[in-house]
């Protein structure tokens, strides 16, 4: 992918003020952010610039162009391949983002039509497929796609077709809100170990964020612009996520409360804990040891509360003594602490309960 060039593409911002009334590519994209940040990688997803849904990886991209049919009739390959008006065809615009800036074939990156509706390769209907590469279709029908597209494209050497899938999602595309907040739902219990409060709350946030990405109109020059202005990438949706956790989790609320009450004569304190409490809430969702030391703690609460004494200062001190071993080395002794009391504030709300069943 040496050649390859994201900036080089063709880009079409023409079907942005269509998202204001069409909401299923965007939502669509929101679930793929889902599922994105539930495999740790780096990415950023763009909306409506070169295609309905870019992702940007590190070392890769990924273009998604849906159509949705509200009779969920199949797409047969000709219907795919058939030119408009200007002479170009619904597979054969999103092909050209597979092209480098010489002119050559990427068979790395990944280019997808995503439909609520089946295809019909003309031997066969690809109906419980998930995701069906263009490759592993009839044979004959391929290359009358491939023949298409070297037309359409005005390409000497026939099209190899590698990375190009088709998707059939079981998502409503039609009325996708129910699908996403269930989605939202059970990604936030699967990230934060809780179930989310004002689930609707979160949905509406998240929407907001991408109409906001999606809708923009305006010409952009460099790269960063696109990824600003445009994309929403996992460091964004981790500040959303904590932001909106940090305003309902009642935890976090009594983890403050505490810390202003018991070190109330020291603004030294106070500010590293804060700052502790802080840095373990944005780093929990994603940092295995600590999601496992939290783990441990909560074990601990559950088989010692008997032996527990009484305030919850000495608790918050018995607690650190008795694993202060199972301290990683790259964490602070405030940072420690605080997940202790972290810890201690959700087990009091009843957040491992279910662990605890």
């Amino acid at each position: 992918m040496t050649s390859y060039s994201y900036m080089s593409l063709p880009y079409d911002l023409s079907g942005s003020m269509s998202k204001n009334r069409f909401r299923n590519e965007m939502l669509w994209g929101l679930k793929k952010i889902l599922d994105l940040y539930k495999t740790n990688k780096n990415f950023t997803v763009v909306f409506d610039y070169k295609c309905d849904i870019e992702v940007h990886l590190e070392d890769n991209f990924e273009f998604y162009q849906l159509k949705t049919r509200n009779d969920h009739t199949a797409y047969t390959l000709l219907k795919l391949t058939k030119k408009d008006k200007v002479g170009k065809s619904i597979l054969g615009k999103l092909y050209t983002l597979k092209y480098d800036e010489d002119d050559k074939e990427t068979d790395k990156v990944v280019v997808a039509l995503v439909s609520n509706a089946p295809i019909n390769d003309g031997k066969r209907v690809y109906n419980n497929c998930e995701s069906t590469l263009f490759t592993s279709m009839d044979e004959t029908a391929i290359k009358k796609v491939k023949e298409a597209l070297k037309s359409e494209l005005s390409k000497e050497e026939e099209l190899k077709l590698e990375n190009t899938y088709f998707i059939r999602t079981n998502m409503d595309l039609i009325n996708p809100e129910k699908t996403l907040i269930g989605e939202i739902s059970l990604f936030f219990e699967a990230i934060f170990n809780t179930e989310p409060k004002k689930v609707n709350s979160l949905y509406r946030i998240l929407y907001s964020e991408i109409s906001t990405k999606a809708s923009y109109e305006m010409e952009l020059s460099t790269y960063d612009e696109i990824i600003e202005k445009k994309g929403i990438g996992k460091s964004e949706l981790t500040r959303i996520l904590n932001k909106y956790l940090d305003n309902t989790d009642i935890s976090v609320v009594k983890t403050k409360d505490f810390i202003e009450f018991h070190y109330n004569n020291s603004f030294r304190d106070r500010l590293e804990f804060k700052k502790a409490l802080n840095q373990i809430v944005i780093e929990l969702s994603s940092n295995q040891s600590m999601k496992k030391l939290e783990e441990k703690i909560s074990s601990f609460i559950t088989e010692s509360i008997e032996s527990f004494p009484e305030t919850d200062l000495e608790i918050v001190d018995f607690i650190c003594n008795a694993l202060e071993k199972n301290k990683p080395i790259e964490m602070t002794n405030a940072e420690f602490r605080m997940l202790v009391l972290y810890t201690l504030k959700r087990f009091e709300e009843g957040v491992y309960e279910k662990s605890v069943s």
